[in-house]
């Protein structure tokens, strides 16, 4: 029995067992402490980094922004010659701004097709860097952005109506019933005033540049005319964006060269011009020009006569260099396409459009008054130093003359991808 007792005694006996297993709880929390410290300082430093690269990224993204803005100023400017897209390589010549790290393309990649890309390396704290690559479009800019301007005074009189088509996809726009046909794209411009009158009908904007002392232009309207577009205030419109004017143009040296070196020796009718420089259609009389460069002094149409252009064997271009008259009835280019005829003019002698007159084709006169009288149609692009349309006179502008005639040197930019190559670096 004391044995037995002794052994319940032994078992029953707890003292020394607090002390291993306080000591087990305090290796556990020293366990639990130490990986939480571990946790916490992984997690410092993955907070850390992801805040670095997103400083190295919003970096980057800054330059790109940069990078954009700097081409966007270059390539719109026909005077500057910071980026040649026609050179190999086309270098860059732009510097990191004050309070940035970026670091700036020193050229661009050309991808082909009017396609080109850049790098930018934004860098952020830790030497954290982030790589982002922009691919773009470029694409060149129409020389007119208004189908009807004048340098001066755009006049509209009562029930004159401007339009808008697109001779490629609408060959005979009479076909059609307009205003409801109109593409909505007729945008007439003025750097001194466009005034309209009781139902005047355009088809398109209202663009109000700045004369050459930077006056801005001005809309007057009398009665109740119909603008479909927006009236815009914007900057002085070029009013010779050809160079008529302007002695290191193309056109101004055609001019000089067309006087000895044109096109006039024969008619597409075969009737010799003989050399002439006057066009002067007598009363129902009909001359047919075809493809080539004509040089004249003066146009004159009686009534009901006809100046065919055939253009089927490539664009007729006249340059004239003084007046314009299309008498009552008459015709000039009945067969033709606008995109396919333009009479260029470096004189201030008037163009007239008599009564129930006809004209298609491009006329571009910055030195010139051109005049619709009553019931005239244009249909092409006008433009003049100074217009006047009287009662319903119809003009309409041909868009397809604004994807013909393009800048040399001016482009708008159209973003194709942006792609961030720093992940997974």
């Amino acid at each position: 029995m004391k044995i037995k007792k002794q052994v319940g005694t032994i078992l029953s006996n707890e003292k020394g067992f607090v002390l291993p297993l306080g000591l087990m709880f305090l290796a556990i929390i020293a366990i639990m402490g130490s990986t939480a410290v571990i946790i916490t300082t992984t997690d410092l430093k993955v907070g850390s980094n992801y805040r670095s690269g997103k400083q190295a990224f919003y970096d980057a993204d800054a330059g790109v922004q940069y990078v954009l803005k700097k081409l966007t100023i270059d390539l719109d400017d026909s005077s500057s010659e910071t980026v040649d897209l026609e050179a190999c390589p086309i270098s860059l010549n732009y510097s990191t701004p004050s309070g940035f790290s970026f670091t700036v393309p020193d050229e661009l990649t050309s991808l082909g097709n009017n396609q080109y890309s850049f790098l930018v390396t934004g860098h952020g704290p830790d030497n954290s860097k982030a790589v982002i690559e922009f691919v773009f479009y470029v694409e060149k800019k129409a020389i007119f952005n208004y189908g009807l301007f004048a340098e001066g005074l755009v006049d509209l009189k009562s029930s004159c109506h401007v339009y808008s088509y697109d001779s490629i996809d609408t060959p005979d726009p009479d076909s059609l019933i307009f205003p409801g046909a109109s593409t909505g794209e007729a945008d007439s411009g003025s750097n001194t005033e466009i005034s309209t009158k009781m139902l005047t009908y355009i088809d398109g904007d209202l663009g109000l540049g700045a004369d050459s002392l930077g006056q801005p232009a001005e809309w007057k309207d009398t009665g109740t005319p119909i603008v479909t577009g927006t009236e815009n205030n914007v900057e002085r419109i070029n009013p010779d964006p050809m160079g008529a004017n302007d002695s290191s143009s193309e056109l101004y040296q055609k001019f000089i060269d067309v006087i000895t070196t044109n096109d006039n020796g024969t008619a597409g009718d075969g009737s010799p011009l003989e050399g002439a420089t006057e066009i002067d259609l007598g009363r129902r009389e009909t001359l047919t020009l075809t493809a080539g460069d004509y040089y004249f002094t003066s146009i004159i149409l009686k009534n009901g006569s006809t100046l065919e252009i055939d253009a089927s064997s490539g664009p007729v271009n006249i340059y004239l260099s003084g007046k314009l008259e299309a008498k009552n009835g008459s015709s000039i280019n009945n067969l033709s396409q606008p995109i396919d005829f333009a009479i260029f003019s470096n004189s201030s002698q008037d163009l007239t459009f008599k009564h129930s007159s006809d004209y298609k084709g491009m006329v571009y006169a910055p030195n010139a008054h051109l005049e619709m009288k009553n019931t005239a149609d244009v249909y092409g692009l006008i433009w003049g130093n100074t217009i006047g349309i009287h009662c319903s006179g119809e003009f309409f502008f041909d868009e397809a003359i604004q994807d013909k005639y393009l800048s040399s040197n001016n482009y708008t930019i159209r973003v194709l991808s942006w792609k961030d190559n720093s992940i997974g670096n």
